[in-house]
């Protein structure tokens, strides 16, 4: 009898059990049926009938080796006094005894290894079928052993490496895990025209059982897959024991043929491998079909195989990527929240600002305006946005704390020394008022009635002259407050810049030095010349510092982005005076964003916040002054890009 390559219907009535042989270097592996009582041996048996034997063409094996006979439901090996014995999971069998097989129990003929299958269920009593073939999936076995391949075999091989190395071709290409699963389904249909059905299982993280993540019939037709029904028999023999599995007739199959997944598909022929790298397993793809009991041979479990140890790798780099990515996102986020932190009235700007600059990003895919839909963003690009908007004011780490945090066109501590100043000269007044006084009184100038009148008169005198400090100290704090847009200095300030009063070392002090003078007589905001340089060159500080990072070729541009937020269309921004066209498209997104963040946050001490339509007035009124893209501002209203959910 020649071994057989599966399993060939007989006259013997049911198979009960059957052996898989591993074969060798000169034989194929093969199945051999099994029924009532079969005899092993090297040679047939002239006084058996065909179904009565099992032939093992080994030098090895004895002419009757042993003999297999089942009693009720289970199966029994006798040694028939081989040369070279027989053995049960490494035991060897006293000739003449019978010992109980079970399933999955390795027998050894001499130098020959045959595994033994049971396909009785005895609660159920059903016969049942096989799982062709279940291999360690780890080992990666070539399609055909071409030393006894035919030429229509090497010419299958020659297709089916060709067909593989485009799909390493293609998924190599892939740069996303949507991407990668489209393309796996197209190929997987394409590779085996006999499959109906194929879906993928991923975990979400080494710690995740796998989930579902796509189904598809032939012809494209996608399928929920959190509504599919799985085999958790085959799930935890491909997972738990890394197992590849070929099953043909798998309605009948006594590992799969009693679940309701296989049943209620009616699922005939059935393909699973893991997907695994190293010592990771990433999840499964299986590909079954329902309308051909052997539509997968050996060799197409071999192809899914290669497939899968292909995927296996361009998922496991796209896990070193997100987590790549998440690195990069958790350390940009912890450094501006660390620099935000250094100004804590100004916290979340940088945050808000990227929600905008993405949302209006987003917007520009569905302007009506072609010219800006011709910008419209990758998702690789959109992160290179969000990225130099998260990291705009990041050289504001270098400008020192009390310039960072001014509230007022004076400092708090210079306000308190002018203070005292103003508290100095009044006491300076009364000092000299009164010492002239008692002065004259000393020399006999006045009499009773005479000190009493010159009392009241240095009274109100004192009075007025405090009276009049009051209100320069009064117009003082009221020029100390900064001012939204440009105006001129406060009425009054020149007069008290002028003023003179005599000290008592100091026969002729000013009240308002020369620089509180120039703090004052700021027109907008309130930073002196010198605190604006020191904040504009905040820009370049940034650009400084972004540049030191080794991006990525999709995030090359967050240096550039960031450098300009601060330009103007007419060139009279800073840091470089770029104009025009020399200002890219992510950039004035960007610039956008940033003023409107600026004039509708939250109240800060040198401002109050404005409502958002008037916040949108004054952008206006700086797109008509040529400074701010007018049309990109126009998509920023219309999408209302401000009241998305800032990114975090």
């Amino acid at each position: 009898m020649e071994p057989n390559a599966s399993f060939v219907p007989t006259s013997a009535g049911p198979v009960r059990a059957y052996l898989e042989w591993m074969g060798t270097a000169s034989s194929k592996p093969a199945v051999f049926p099994l029924h009532e009582e079969a005899v092993l041996g090297r040679n047939a048996q002239d006084a058996l009938a065909s179904d009565k034997y099992v032939c093992i063409p080994e030098q090895t094996v004895s002419r009757r080796h042993a003999r297999i006979r089942r009693r009720g439901a289970s199966y029994f090996i006798e040694d028939l006094h081989s040369s070279n014995g027989t053995f049960v999971s490494g035991e060897r069998l006293s000739p003449g005894t019978w010992h109980p097989l079970t399933e999955g129990d390795e027998l050894g003929l001499a130098s020959a290894r045959l595994v033994f299958h049971s396909l009785l269920v005895p609660e159920r009593g059903a016969a049942q079928a096989v799982i062709t073939r279940s291999v360690d999936a780890t080992q990666f076995a070539p399609i055909v052993d071409t030393r006894h391949a035919d030429r229509d075999e090497l010419e299958n091989t020659v297709h089916r490496l060709h067909a593989m190395a485009q799909v390493g071709i293609a998924l190599g290409a892939v740069t996303d895990q949507d991407t990668l699963i489209e393309k796996l389904m197209n190929f997987i249909f394409d590779l085996f025209p006999a499959a109906e059905r194929a879906f993928i299982m991923l975990r979400p993280s080494e710690r995740d059982p796998p989930q579902p993540v796509a189904a598809r019939r032939r012809g494209g037709a996608a399928e929920d897959p959190t509504q599919m029904r799985i085999s958790r028999t085959i799930v935890d023999e491909v997972l738990g024991r890394k197992r590849a599995i070929l099953s043909v007739d798998t309605l009948a199959d006594r590992h799969f043929g009693a679940h309701e997944s296989i049943v209620a598909q009616a699922i005939l022929s059935v393909m699973c491998v893991p997907l695994i790298l190293g010592d990771d397993v990433l999840g499964l793809i299986q590909v079954d079909t329902s309308s051909d009991r052997h539509a997968f041979q050996d060799a197409d479990l071999e192809i899914l195989s290669g497939v899968c140890a292909e995927t296996a790798v361009a998922l496991k780099n796209f896990q070193l990527y997100s987590d790549i990515k998440g690195l990069l996102d958790g350390f940009v986020c912890a450094s501006v929240q660390a620099i935000e932190e250094r100004d804590p009235v100004t916290a979340g700007h940088s945050f808000r600002v990227a929600g905008y600059a993405e949302n209006l990003a987003l917007a520009l895919a569905r302007t009506d305006d072609p010219a800006l839909r011709r910008h419209a963003f990758t998702p690789a690009q959109l992160r290179e946005i969000r990225y130099a908007a998260l990291l705009h004011d990041f050289g504001k780490v270098g400008v020192r704390e009390h310039v960072l945090r001014k509230e007022k066109k004076l400092h708090h501590a210079d306000m308190r020394l002018l203070e005292q100043r103003f508290r100095y000269a009044r006491a300076c007044l009364e000092r000299q008022a009164w010492r002239n006084l008692t002065e004259r009184q000393l020399r006999g100038e006045l009499d009773a009635d005479g000190l009493r009148r010159e009392r009241d008169r240095i009274e109100a005198q004192l009075a007025d002259e405090g009276a009049r400090l009051d209100d320069f100290l009064d117009t003082i704090v009221r020029a100390n407050e900064p001012a939204i847009s440009h105006g001129p200095p406060p009425a009054g300030l020149d007069a008290i810049h002028d003023h003179v009063c005599a000290g008592i070392d100091d026969p002729a002090f000013k009240l308002l030095g020369d620089e509180e003078y120039a703090a004052l007589s700021i027109g907008k905001g309130c930073l002196t010349p010198d605190e604006r340089r020191q904040i504009e060159a905040h820009v370049a500080d940034s650009y400084s510092f972004l540049i030191l990072i080794p991006w990525t070729r999709e995030l090359a541009g967050v240096p550039a982005i960031a450098h300009g937020h601060h330009e103007k269309l007419d060139g009279s921004g800073y840091p470089m005076g770029l104009s025009g066209a020399q200002i890219s498209v992510q950039t004035r997104i960007l610039t956008i964003s940033d003023i409107y963040d600026a004039l509708t946050a939250r109240d800060r001490p040198y401002k109050q916040a404005i409502p958002a339509e008037q916040a949108l007035d004054l952008i206006a009124e700086e797109c008509r002054a040529g400074h701010v893209d007018e049309n990109l501002f126009n998509v920023f209203v219309e999408s209302k890009a401000w009241q998305a959910r800032p990114s975090a």
